[in-house]
């Protein structure tokens, strides 16, 4: 008897995995290249973020240097290195300042920068430098007052009565109260000297009313009772001088 043929198993077909394998490949190379990208991306903004902070804290350093270099020569405050010339004084002064304005911009500079060229008989130079402070830094509440008195009394000394008042009126309309009771003080002796004598009285009486315990209006009060002969305390005094290196 015939042994039966035995029919061999049919062998099932091999799936073609390896054009997906190499989609999968395709895949992960692009995630992996587009994070490489971002993690450079990241490093190089990192780095430049640390490059503008250091730049910008060495700026401010060596402007803080230059100014309080400029401020002991404006005021004189080391005589055994200071120049015999208060003239060649002030000259280096604005050098220094001029250096720390170039560095780094402020209004602090910027003012003494002004008030180098007043102290030089700059005046011309001294106005138009000042009056970039007001108009560059309006919200700077010590060099927008400060920068507006020395304009007044450097358009006194150009002889210009009018723009002198003109620039301490500004300082008592100001949103700014420092002094301004030397403004009206200032506005008062000035109106003196034009021979508005009638204005001037009655702009010291806005300053005792509106700054009683200034001593602007002590000073005012302490002329009135001299000339009743019953003298008393009170002077004025001048502004502040600011500290270096802001």
């Amino acid at each position: 008897m015939p042994r039966p043929i035995k029919k061999r198993p049919q062998k099932k077909a091999k799936t073609e995995e390896i054009p997906v394998y190499s989609d999968l490949k395709q895949t992960i190379a692009k995630r992996q290249k587009a994070v490489l990208v971002g993690v450079v991306a990241t490093a190089i903004a990192l780095a430049l973020a640390a490059g503008i902070y250091f730049h910008h804290t060495g700026a401010v350093n060596r402007a803080n240097n230059y100014n309080a270099k400029g401020y002991a020569l404006f005021y004189g405050l080391s005589p055994e290195t200071q120049p015999a010339s208060s003239q060649l004084r002030y000259q280096q002064a604005l050098s220094w300042f001029e250096k720390a304005y170039d560095v780094r911009e402020s209004a602090y500079s910027l003012y003494y920068i002004g008030a180098s060229q007043y102290e030089l008989g700059q005046y011309a130079q001294a106005v138009q430098t000042l009056s970039r402070i007001y108009s560059r830094y309006p919200d700077d509440a010590q060099f927008v007052p400060l920068s507006l008195y020395k304009l007044a009394m450097t358009e006194f000394k150009l002889g210009k009565n009018d723009d002198a008042l003109k620039y301490l009126r500004m300082m008592e309309n100001s949103q700014f109260d420092s002094l301004k009771d030397m403004a009206y003080y200032e506005d008062a002796r000035l109106l003196e000297s034009m021979g508005e004598e009638d204005e001037a009285r009655q702009k010291f009486a806005e300053l005792i009313q509106k700054f009683p315990q200034s001593t602007y209006a002590m000073d005012i009060r302490a002329q009135e009772a001299a000339q009743k002969g019953a003298p008393q305390k009170g002077a004025a005094q001048g502004p502040r001088k600011p500290s270096p290196g802001k």
